[in-house]
């Protein structure tokens, strides 16, 4: 745990625009870049390989990332400072528009997550992450000494289970995994007692049997036995993963080309340009294609956790633990999904898999980090 000063804090001078872009972190955006890259181009093959200036899901997305990377411009230009204040209003309408998603969303596959705004589908759970993010990083960071009582822990986990329980309600058992994720990476920088999550991670397995009794919906629980064992349904719910596996399989060490691999082109991997964007990436670049994503997701996410460190206060360090864990369990949770070690959730890729809603909370979030970079010399402590 980081020990902030809580001495008098004064603007150090000097503090211009400029000097706070100097932080602005290259790498992290340069491996963020090369991330969008790999998704644009597989959207792009997963759709045909239409005319580039066509209207198609490879150009939409890049419409997106172009967007995206505004807004996350926008906020890294912001003192994240300032998001403190707003972290309780934000919070609500990241609530209000989960209990509206049900009301008025549209359904796909048999959940309502999404609300339609012409052509586009947004999924607000994806922007519900950033607001309860900031939410908790907030109770914490005024919590200090505080969040060693049982009460503040509670109250914690509160925070982000109120969204998780709305997200199960839609149903999204695998953004809900997201949530979860989210609130057990920023305690673990919080100044809790390490007792408290002992004692979680022991009552999980009873848990996981109330969760299998009286919530999960009989698809759900075939889609998880299928998930690690696909050949008991090679026809059905294993199609998918069987696919996806040969389709990692056969990219060989330099992939297929452009129109991917096998599968692709015979349009047996399905949904390849969002949920199995990873095998059908596989299948384009090979085995060094893969590594070269891989290599690309574990420095942008070594450079999040320098934000951690580089934080002068609570908040901003929340924040950043926060965001880590959350882009690396959603990544590691749709690669394992990919490669049959995960069950099949529905889950994205961070910035390389196709959708307005990902792509953009994925950037935020970026935004913030770069912010705490940012303006982490504008207070300088004082005794």
């Amino acid at each position: 745990m980081i020990a902030f000063p809580t001495s008098h804090m004064s603007v150090r001078p000097g503090d211009t625009a400029r000097d706070r872009w100097r932080d602005f972190d290259p790498y992290l955006f340069c491996t963020m870049l090369l991330l969008m890259f790999f998704g644009v181009a597989a959207i792009w093959s997963a759709v045909g390989l239409p005319p580039i200036l066509s209207a198609n899901s490879g150009t939409q997305q890049a419409v997106f990332g172009l967007v995206g990377i505004a807004l996350m411009l926008g906020a890294s230009a912001i003192d994240y400072r300032f998001l403190n204040t707003l972290a309780w209003p934000l919070y609500g309408l990241g609530i209000l528009s989960l209990i509206l998603v049900q009301i008025v969303g549209v359904t796909i596959n048999n959940a309502q997550n999404w609300f339609q705004f012409g052509g586009f589908l947004v999924q607000p759970s994806e922007f519900a992450k950033i607001t309860t993010i900031l939410a908790l990083a907030s109770f914490i960071s005024t919590r200090g000494e505080e969040m060693k009582s049982i009460t503040s822990f509670i109250v914690g986990g509160l925070i982000v289970a109120l969204p998780m329980g709305l997200v199960l309600i839609g149903p999204d058992l695998g953004q809900a995994t997201i949530f979860m994720a989210l609130w057990a990476s920023t305690m673990l920088v919080a100044q809790t007692r390490m007792l408290y999550l002992f004692m979680i991670i022991g009552s999980l397995p009873i848990v996981v049997w109330l969760a299998w009794q009286f919530v999960l919906e009989d698809y759900q629980k075939v889609r998880f036995q299928v998930s690690y064992n696909p050949e008991s349904d090679p026809l059905g719910a294993g199609f998918q993963i069987i696919q996806a596996q040969i389709s990692i399989g056969a990219g060989g060490l330099f992939g297929e080309g452009l129109a991917g691999g096998s599968q692709s082109q015979l349009n047996l991997l399905g949904v390849r340009d969002s949920d199995f964007i990873f095998a059908h990436v596989s299948g384009m670049f090979g085995f060094v294609g893969m590594l070269a994503l891989l290599l690309a997701l574990v420095i942008f996410l070594w450079r999040c956790l320098k934000v951690a460190e580089i934080a002068r206060d609570h908040f901003g360090q929340c924040i950043a633990v926060s965001v880590t864990g959350t882009i690396f369990f959603q990544s590691f949770l749709n690669i394992g999904m990919n490669l049959g070690l995960m069950p099949v959730a529905g889950i994205t890729l961070p910035f390389v898999s196709y959708g307005v809603s990902s792509l953009w909370t994925s950037l935020i979030m970026v935004g913030i980090l770069q912010s705490i970079r940012m303006h982490h010399r504008k207070l300088a402590f004082t005794r």
